[in-house]
């Protein structure tokens, strides 16, 4: 049986254009795209809005707010993964250094930033690229 996870894809705006929040872990290649969401297994007792907020916090150090979900996808691997379309709360601003980069992750990961989405849809694993397309489907309602 394949896993389960559940993580947030975290939006912000600078001059007027959307960043995303992405990961990339720890010994893992830099040459395919392998940049992802925060995300991680579903504990026992948890529903996935909130497991996708924990591992949200574990792995970046910030606090965020559900906006809506983005469903779900099968990745190569066979794990499935939701995301849920999520804002920084207030609170994290301070948790960000001044080009959007995570001062407080987790050692799972090595890179942890906003970047703009074109960029970060070439950075993704390919599965995941779902979820821009459909946070583009969203911002354009």
């Amino acid at each position: 049986m394949s896993s389960v996870s559940a993580g947030c894809l975290v939006t912000r705006e600078v001059e007027g254009r959307i960043e995303v929040l992405l990961v990339h872990a720890r010994r893992a290649t830099f040459r395919r795209p392998l940049f992802g969401i925060p995300k991680g297994l579903v504990e026992s007792g948890e529903d996935l809005e909130q497991a996708a907020r924990r591992e949200t916090r574990e792995e970046t150090g910030l606090e965020v707010r559900i906006r809506g979900s983005l469903g779900s996808v099968r990745q190569k691997s066979g794990k499935v993964v939701h995301a849920f379309w999520a804002s920084l709360e207030d609170t994290s601003a301070a948790n960000l250094d001044e080009r959007g980069r995570c001062l407080r992750h987790d050692q799972e990961n090595d890179v942890c930033g906003f970047y703009p989405l074109d960029r970060a849809y070439e950075s993704m694993i390919p599965a995941q690229r779902e979820f821009l397309d459909r946070l583009k489907a969203q911002l354009t309602l």
